[in-house]
């Protein structure tokens, strides 16, 4: 049977805010935010062959192996948009944490739908690949552009950011994550929005190469509700700082938090204070 395989990188959040649920449209009930994300060197890798039958292959036990799995719905969309009745097996070698608001499910969803253009040879644009990215997951159209860039997710703003920037980062993973729909679910929406001027300021800094400008605005308003529910994520992040990250934020809705390694800061060492599991990793070059 035929197969192509990828790595699937992923991304961390250096700026998010929450503007507010949508309230008309395709995408009533959703929420429009605007983000800056980063690719980093951390991926999995993601296999795709052609098959009788569809399943999903994943040692991960916190991983779907159905049709609820990112990977899946990818698939399934394919198939539908195109008029294909066809099926794969896909294969998830699993790197990125689960549940830890590094979007590692759409890194993979979108892996997907590149793999099966170029195994059934589909032909697929970038923009139909964005345009079916969106119906799988609000984060997946992010994926086809990758690097640095602005997204907005449910109101279809996606931007490239045009920066040579590269940073260092430890990636804290406490031994829980934070579900997608608890954190949502905890919005506090008197208070949410309030520090969408610094992320004008860090795309600035991202253009003019500035890392000052970056590092010192970074800011996630999910930390708002998730730290509520979660102190220990406060605590970790008040701790990154106490040993000597330049700054650092929690990654999309946590329960990640991301701390940026400044020239002087031992990232080994931090790793082993910082009393949670702990990955080193570099912006994707």
């Amino acid at each position: 049977m035929a197969s192509a395989t990828e790595k699937s990188f992923t991304r961390v959040t250096l700026a998010l805010d929450i503007i507010g649920a949508v309230g008309h449209g395709r995408f009533k009930g959703f929420h429009e935010l605007t983000i800056i994300k980063h690719q980093i060197g951390l991926h999995d890798t993601v296999t795709v062959e052609d098959s009788r039958s569809t399943r999903i292959c994943c040692s991960h036990p916190a991983v779907p192996l159905d049709n609820t799995n990112i990977c899946w719905k990818a698939l399934d969309a394919v198939k539908n948009s195109c008029h294909i009745d066809r099926n794969a097996v896909i294969t998830i070698e699993k790197n990125i944490p689960v549940f830890g608001g590094l979007a590692g499910g759409s890194a993979n969803g979108a892996s997907t739908l590149k793999l099966l253009n170029t195994l059934w040879d589909l032909k697929l644009g970038a923009e139909e690949l964005i345009t079916l990215g969106r119906s799988v997951g609000m984060d997946v159209p992010y994926y086809f552009m990758g690097n640095t860039a602005f997204d907005s997710e449910a109101t279809g703003i996606l931007e490239p950011i045009s920066t040579s920037l590269c940073f260092d980062f430890i990636l804290v993973i406490p031994d829980f994550g934070v579900s997608t729909r608890e954190a949502y679910g905890d919005i506090d929406y008197r208070i949410i929005a309030k520090n969408t001027e610094k992320t004008g300021f860090m795309k600035k800094a991202l253009e003019k190469n500035d890392p000052d400008g970056v590092i010192g605005n970074l800011h996630n308003d999910f930390e708002l509700s998730v730290f509520k529910r979660y102190p220990e994520l406060d605590r970790i992040k008040t701790k990154l700082l106490r040993l000597g990250c330049a700054n650092a934020v929690m990654s999309g809705s946590g329960s990640t938090i991301i701390g940026i390694l400044g020239k002087s800061a031992d990232g080994e060492k931090i790793g082993k204070e910082i009393g949670h599991t702990s990955l080193l990793v570099s912006s994707k070059k």
